[in-house]
């Protein structure tokens, strides 16, 4: 029997906002790794050749962002594309999500506007440094957190606070400052009405414990794996130290808070920003008594909260704010066409002048995309090389992709499958693009030369390369980064404080060869 054609149309209209929702992220695809991705992959790697993480792998970032590469490299294979569409399919996922709410806070037409916009937030907002991070993954459980809380307070269900909270918890193991997020569910039990004290209560046990637990047997896994203890040195007494690192200010604070809300590559960000403004301002010229209506303005603002926390700025921290923010700006499309319709008495000339605005909005888009994917349209349409769209992803003077690309493939043809490397400098995706496994835990040199770091760490390092004894040594040149190590010294001169390792190069490595600002060390 065939579909009636009022579904037909609907399936046809899902398929067609699939595939645009698709092709707008389609071009991250092809963006490699950063240095932050290379520490992910990294991580995930000590954890497929049976290590464990704090214990075999120091980095100061909650487990799940490692779990969650290695989930890739399971489902789509080992390489820099896997955690890329991983973080492509996360990302629909989120999309999916925003039209659900918007369409449960507001409309339908809301929520997809929402969607798209949160898509396009993201492909023209967040390059090839800034995006594949934690703070983008925790975005699908915050906002599946955000549905399963509506649901329970619009049922009045406790496995559904449950289920709430235990989604809080999945984006708090990504992301330990996400944990701030509790406080969205417990808000919204608080400004409940007609309801007794008991069932808000249970609601609230539901939200607390199933975050709990999901955190606990994170905890329990580390412990059992026996790097609790590492993991809490890293995580509280190590990093309570660089946390103190902050970019201070209200200048700051304001600064930054601008250069989120209206972007600051493309014209298309701006108009973004624009319309979020223009549904936060609808939400308090309405004055709403009901207070889901609220909820995308309290969501921002809790993500906020948790970036102005962290005190640092930097881009990707903002990332679990993009959501609510594109929720709000799916509120100011729907405000737009209503004002736009109170104002105009033709109904056609209406329509006609959402259209422009709509292909206002398509043109800014796709002039920014055009600047912001020149290599990889490059790339694919032949006009650029594999060799030149590489080189064309460097970061601050301090990072090269195309060199790690040439250290990765001199240690595969010199070095046998297996055998460790050390590498003296925060370049640790050279472990991931060579295959090799690092020769100790401390897979940068930064936990070794920060004012506040145990001398003992130096000590297990040295004990680390007598015992394994790589055959490859690299020390990085010109990566000078006073914002993490509060010192004025690149790699290779920190080996002048650090003279235990400086006299194992001296008697037992040689110079080989130097790639860019890399220079490689053979053992004699």
């Amino acid at each position: 029997m065939p579909l009636p054609n009022r579904r037909l149309k609907v399936i046809g209209l899902g398929v067609l906002l699939s595939t645009v929702a698709a092709l707008i992220v389609a071009p991250m695809l092809l963006y490699p790794f950063g240095r932050d991705q290379g520490v992910f992959a990294c991580g995930a790697d000590v954890i497929r050749r049976g290590g464990t993480l704090y214990r075999d792998f120091w980095d100061l970032k909650p487990p799940g962002i490692y779990y969650l590469y290695r989930m890739s490299f399971i489902a789509f294979g080992h390489s820099m594309f896997a955690p890329r569409l991983l973080d492509l399919l996360f990302s629909l996922a989120t999309a999916a999500g925003l039209v659900l709410i918007g369409r449960r806070l507001s409309s339908l037409s809301t929520g997809v506007a929402a969607g798209l916009l949160f898509l396009s937030r993201y492909a023209l907002g967040f390059d090839y440094w800034h995006s594949g991070q934690g703070d983008g993954f925790a975005s699908l459980p915050l906002t599946m957190a955000v549905l399963a809380m509506l649901a329970a307070e619009r049922r009045r269900s406790w496995p559904l606070a449950a289920l709430c909270g235990a989604l809080i918890g999945a984006a708090i193991i990504i992301k330990f400052t996400l944990g701030i997020f509790i406080l969205l569910p417990l808000a919204a039990l608080a400004v409940a009405r007609g309801e007794r004290l008991g069932p808000r209560l249970a609601r609230a046990a539901g939200y607390l414990v199933g975050c709990a637990a999901v955190v606990a047997a994170m905890v329990v896994l580390i412990w059992r794996s026996h790097a609790l203890g590492d993991m809490l040195e890293i995580m509280f007494a190590w990093n309570a130290q660089y946390a103190a690192i902050r970019a201070s200010g209200l200048d700051t604070i304001i600064f930054q808070t601008w250069r989120f809300w209206f972007g600051h590559d493309h014209g298309a960000l701006n108009l973004i920003g624009l319309l979020a403004l223009a549904g936060l301002a609808d939400l308090r010229l309405r004055r709403e008594k009901d207070p889901t209506r609220w909820m995308a303005a309290a969501w921002l603002a809790v993500m906020l909260a948790q970036v102005y926390v962290q005190g640092k700025y930097f881009e990707y921290h903002w990332l679990p704010a993009l959501p609510p923010f594109c929720l709000l700006a799916g509120v100011g499309v729907a405000v737009v066409w209503q004002r736009l319709r109170e104002r105009v008495e033709s109904v056609t000339t209406a329509r006609w002048a959402a259209a422009g605005g709509v292909a206002m909005l398509l043109l800014a888009l796709a002039a920014g995309y055009r600047s912001q994917f020149d290599q990889e349209i490059g790339l694919v349409t032949g006009r650029i090389s594999n060799a030149t769209f590489f080189d064309g992803f460097r970061d601050r003077q301090d990072f090269s992709l195309s060199a790690d690309l040439q250290v990765a493939q001199f240690l595969r043809e010199h070095m046998a499958s297996g055998t460790p490397v050390f590498i003296w400098g925060f370049e640790p995706i050279v472990y991931f693009l060579a295959d090799r496994p690092p020769a100790s835990r401390f897979i940068s040199q930064q936990p070794l030369v920060t004012p506040w770091s145990p001398p003992r760490w130096r000590d297990e390092l040295m004990r680390d390369l007598a015992r394994r004894k790589p055959e490859y040594i690299l020390v990085l040149h010109n990566d000078v980064m006073p914002w993490v190590t509060m010192r004025p010294y690149d790699s290779a001169g920190e080996l002048v404080y650090f003279p235990g390792l400086a006299d194992v190069l001296e008697r037992e490595y040689r110079p080989d060869v130097t790639i860019e600002d890399i220079g490689i060390y053979r053992r004699r």
